[in-house]
């Protein structure tokens, strides 16, 4: 309440909300005036600035407004609703609970002047009605109700040809996300007015711009894209949009809009594929081909824990390493595993390394840094972006970080105790196969094609089971401690 009882001169300072909507219309005593209309009645109501008058919205729906000088509040009841709210401030209190709202309102001839996102959102929703455009200026209508705020932080990353949008949530809620019948995409809030965190950065060649309307944000998109598919995450909360462009049909028909059925995978990534090797040791064993029989393994060894399990590409095909990770976000996946093999000019190196994300062009060191300009060259963006340019959006993929971090450690440690390898540790670098990822994500160095005796015991199917027995259980322990 202290925060509603400071002077009322300062609202004149205030620097005034411009009105949506349409156009003011002219009045008869020479004054601007905006028509609103409820249950068949209308009044021209006065404008002040960009702001209209608000006793008489409040008189059209029957609702009582007192003045106190001593508190410097307006007092609005209507029912069993009772709002207050100080011009010059932003806190209204409904019903007792205390709500912050967009803009404040001032003071002005008739008593008070509110814009009219305050008149909806602060007054009248709370009183059960809402505002509608009309030709002549408003109509108001029942079913409204005041959410409270929920303040979301947006976050985008382009690929080649989709892009991913994270909406960051500061708690859970119910929340929808549809192809906008104006074009673009609507996100709507049950239970909950969605608030821009105004310190979030949002660069996109795909999503214009991002705006609130009452219950829902609308993200306008540029031409020919729209929303292919979306889903929601918890730890931290966060709502997930893939972005990309839509072929428009011959006639008007609704986007299907894709959701993931069943239990959340286990996304298994076998690194490189096609006419894409990898690496290659003096035998002859490809990087391509050892990761998909590790992946395989790993695969039924993790589904005979319980596990679902999904792998991003089958035998010989080929997929870019930025459509890996949209797999993972699409199928809401609780890990994702991609698994390479290192070479080195050095034919005595050898053990296993377990890598997660850094959030800038940093690595953990200088072979770290090496090996990922290695692999990001694979099905690297023909547009010639660069893994830094994929990284900005590190405030989307920050909440994951310690997760993917815990995920390492548990992986290279079974590595080390099961098979007696090498500790080769774990590592941090900018890999463009992590980047994008929603959910806890690593990439395994299994070991070198490059050292002969290693290289040979790759290429058993027993060292291989060994590897796949080693990571399943990495993975298990980390989701059991989930």
């Amino acid at each position: 309440m202290i925060l509603l009882c400071a002077a009322v001169a300062a609202a004149q300072e205030m620097v005034a909300t411009p009105l949506p909507g349409p156009a003011a219309l002219p009045g008869r005593d020479g004054l601007r005036t905006l028509e609103v209309e409820f249950a068949g009645r209308a009044v021209l109501v006065p404008r002040v600035g960009a702001r209209i008058e608000v006793m008489p919205v409040l008189a059209l729906v029957g609702a009582t407004a007192e003045y106190s000088m001593a508190a410097g509040t307006y007092l609005v009841t209507h029912g069993d609703h009772v709002v207050q709210f100080s011009p010059g401030h932003r806190m209204v209190l409904v019903d007792g609970e205390l709500f912050e709202s967009a803009d404040a309102p001032a003071p002005s001839p008739g008593g008070v002047a509110a814009s009219i996102e305050f008149v909806d959102r602060s007054l009248l929703a709370p009183l059960g009605f809402r505002l509608e455009p009309s030709p002549a200026g408003y109509r108001i209508v029942s079913g409204a109700r005041l959410d409270p705020s929920l303040t979301v932080r947006p976050a985008a990353a382009d690929f080649e040809a989709t892009t991913t949008l994270v909406l960051s949530l500061e708690r859970p809620a119910d929340v929808r996300a549809e192809p906008d019948a104006d074009g673009g995409i609507v996100v709507r809030f049950t239970g909950a007015t969605p608030r821009l965190d105004p310190s979030a950065r949002l660069q996109s060649r795909r999503v214009r711009v991002i705006s609130s309307r009452a219950n829902e944000l609308i993200i306008d998109t540029a031409a020919d894209v729209g929303l292919l598919s979306w889903h929601r995450l918890d730890g931290p909360p966060r709502v997930i949009l893939e972005i990309g462009r839509v072929v428009p049909t011959p006639t008007p028909a609704p986007v299907q809009v894709v959701e993931r059925t069943g239990p959340q995978p286990i996304v298994i990534d076998p690194g490189h594929g096609g006419k894409d090797t990898g690496a290659v040791s003096a035998t002859g064993l490809t990087e391509r081909d050892l990761t998909m029989a590790v992946a395989r393994r790993l695969a039924a060894e993790l589904r005979a824990r319980g596990h679902a399990v999904r792998l991003t590409r089958d035998d010989g095909e080929g997929r870019a390493l930025i459509d890996r990770t949209a797999i993972a976000n699409r199928l809401e996946a609780r890990v994702f595993v991609s698994l390479h093999a290192n070479a080195s000019s050095f034919s005595s190196v050898k053990g296993s390394e377990t890598y997660y994300m850094s959030l800038d062009d940093r690595a953990s060191d200088a072979a770290a840094a090496a090996l990922a300009e290695l692999e990001n060259t694979a099905g690297s963006s023909p547009d010639g972006r660069s893994d830094l340019d994929l990284i900005l959006w590190d405030l989307a993929q920050a909440s994951v970080l310690n997760d993917s971090a815990e995920l390492a450690v548990a992986v290279q440690s079974r590595l080390n105790e099961l098979l007696e390898i090498r500790d080769r540790g774990v590592k941090q670098a900018p890999f463009v196969v992590l980047t994008g990822a929603t959910m806890p994500a690593i990439l395994v160095e299994v070991g070198f094609l490059s050292n002969p005796a290693e290289a040979s015991r790759l290429a058993s199917p027993e060292h291989q089971q060994a590897l796949a027995g080693a990571i399943a259980a990495g993975i298990e322990a980390f989701l059991r401690d989930r």
